[in-house]
């Protein structure tokens, strides 16, 4: 979808504060004054209206079964819902989702829900100001032009031998001991240290990391005032560690991302001063966060599935196809979101100018006329459209490097350890937060001989 001479297929942005609305709960509770009527197959609340259905953006299921819990409004024949507490639409059919974020009519969120708060300024919100998700063309088509070159499949592939390395290291260290947390001893790591790699930071302090990467993933979703102030603060202390390195490649430039960030030019455009640590901060968060959250929830949907796993032990050979199947059924980012240019209709849904709609990519993925019988988790699948990775001029930048990174640590994981088992209850997927997470990852682990 890119414009890159070495691939008609370059990639195209994801971040992980390309979200939805963010609210504050008095607020949203006093514009939701309707009564809620659960529906009694799926057991979430859902209230009708004449027009389309509406639904409680404070509902705690909406973001735990985030691709369930519109299934039967779709089975009704409705495309969209209306959510009183944001005045947004939420559109979670894979036809309407795909044409929406195609759609040159509909902007980029920017930080409309944001500054809808009276959160108009502070480092996170200038982040997210200037953040190449949150603009449109023609500024967006610039920033993407400098960075694209550098995710190219071709590009991606010859780090597969790096990818490799890192995760055996990884899993080894696990080997060591029989009680570990996926995330701290292996899926954050992994895509951390990569995407370090690739910008030539040396390694970092990984629990500042996660604390820093957690509190702007908390921002994206329902936040509180404490909620805002860390994000704030992760955002500055990542800056600040992020401008170091940036004033070290100026002086010694090297054979690393960060340094051609610097030099990039396309058309005589480059990275301005203010745009650079703003661009490096961006590829530094999603840059793991996307594989983080890939690796998470796939583990997960396999050890929910033990049939699943077992194939996958039994053939290897569909581990890609497996990885697919991850995304499509528990994708790392729940939703995105889209603001309205001008007033039109969206499959009889009607949209005005300045409106901020939603778009349900874990609802679409699961949209029954795209993939039959789509709430069973089946690695098999002949057939898969996912909206995972967005579409369109947005397309996630990092889909090809995310790809390469869950399908290397699913296969060393596989080949390390004959048992993988959760250390206790299975965990719980995290709310009100546009990352779709778990809370904590406890795991049991046996090496294989």
């Amino acid at each position: 979808m890119g414009d890159d001479p070495e691939d008609d297929d370059a990639p195209t942005d994801y971040a992980p504060t390309e979200l939805g609305a963010a609210i504050d709960e008095t607020d949203a509770h006093k514009a939701w004054a309707m009564a809620d009527e659960p529906d009694e197959r799926s057991g979430f609340v859902v209230t009708q209206s004449a027009a389309r259905p509406q639904i409680d953006f404070l509902d705690p299921q909406l973001w735990l079964e985030p691709g369930r819990f519109t299934s039967p409004l779709v089975e009704q024949g409705h495309v969209a819902a209306h959510l009183p507490a944001t005045g947004s639409e939420m559109f979670f059919r894979h036809r309407e989702v795909a044409a929406a974020l195609n759609d040159a009519r509909l902007g980029a969120m920017g930080t409309r829900a944001f500054e809808a708060l009276g959160w108009n300024d502070g480092p996170f919100v200038e982040w997210m100001r200037r953040n190449i998700v949150s603009v449109d063309p023609p500024a967006h088509t610039r920033l993407r032009s400098l960075v694209n070159r550098a995710f190219t499949p071709r590009r991606i592939e010859a780090l597969a031998p790096t990818v490799r390395r890192v995760a055996r290291e990884l899993a080894l260290s696990m080997a060591e001991r029989s009680q570990v947390d996926l995330y701290e001893s292996f899926a954050q790591r992994l895509p951390l240290q990569i995407i370090l790699q690739m910008l030539g930071i040396p390694d970092v302090d990984h629990a500042q990391m996660q604390r820093w990467t957690e509190a702007i993933n908390v921002a994206t979703g329902l936040p509180r005032p404490e909620a805002r102030a860390a994000a704030d603060a992760a955002v500055t202390g990542m800056t600040d560690y992020v401008t170091e390195f940036i004033a070290e490649r100026r002086k010694r430039p090297g054979d690393d991302l960060l340094s051609g960030l610097i030099e990039a030019e396309e058309d005589g455009e480059r990275l301005l001063p203010e745009e650079l640590p703003v661009m490096v901060l961006q590829l530094l968060v999603a840059g793991h966060e996307t594989t983080r959250n890939l690796i998470g929830n796939g583990l997960y949907c396999l050890l929910q599935h033990p049939d699943q796993l077992q194939a996958l032990r039994r053939a290897p050979s569909a581990l890609p196809g497996a990885v697919e199947e991850m995304l499509r059924f528990e994708p790392p980012l729940i939703w995105v979101a889209r603001t309205v240019r001008e007033d039109f209709e969206i499959s009889g849904v009607p949209v005005r100018q300045g409106q901020l709609l939603l778009l349900n990519l874990a609802a679409a993925n699961r949209d029954p006329a795209v993939h039959p019988d789509p709430h069973s988790f089946d690695i098999s699948r002949s057939e898969r459209r996912i909206l995972t990775f967005g579409y369109g001029a947005h397309f996630c930048i990092g889909a090809n490097l995310a790809r390469l990174e869950g399908r290397i640590a699913f296969e060393v994981l596989l080949e390390r350890f004959s048992s993988l088992e959760f250390d206790g209850e299975p965990p719980r997927f995290a709310a009100f937060t546009a990352l779709r997470t778990l809370e904590a990852f406890p795991l049991r682990v046996i090496p294989a001989n």
